[in-house]
């Protein structure tokens, strides 16, 4: 018998410049280039099969959710080394919050072009599930 999924495919990121943002993602990111058309570009991590779908609105749109208080990205970009992600994107000009050390989570959070929240999140030793199952998943 088959899965009716398996896993996540795409991620759809709202943004009012299409190519201003394109090149940012790619810039900050590495990310390489799928698919392009006027209303939408396609990119990936080198290597992994999910997309970022970079879709061209005319304003911007959330891509968070407040948990009583806290603004929360729908999504994480995985980090393996939260200090290098963080010093790396400020050193860009990015725009990053302070890392947050959270029960065996470190994060932060830095802001595309359109202001669009962007989790960055390394698992430690201690998130016992969440680390075990992301270390068969890493590639250095």
């Amino acid at each position: 018998m088959g899965k009716v999924a398996s896993k996540v495919s795409g991620i759809f990121i709202p943004v009012t410049d299409l190519l201003r943002s394109t090149d940012w993602y790619i810039r900050m990111f590495e990310l390489v280039v799928i698919e392009q058309s006027e209303i939408c570009t396609g990119l990936a991590f080198p290597g992994e099969a999910t997309y970022i779908n970079l879709w061209k609105v005319e304003r911007p749109q959330p891509v968070q959710f407040d948990a009583g208080g806290n603004k929360i990205p729908y999504y994480n970009f995985e980090s393996f080394d939260i200090e290098y992600s963080h010093a790396a994107l400020r050193e860009k000009g990015v725009e990053v919050l302070p890392i947050v050390d959270h029960g065996g989570v470190r994060f932060f959070d830095c802001l595309d072009p359109d202001g669009n929240r962007i989790g960055i999140v390394e698992e430690m030793p201690s998130s016992t599930a969440f680390y075990a199952h992301k270390q068969k998943y890493r590639r250095d």
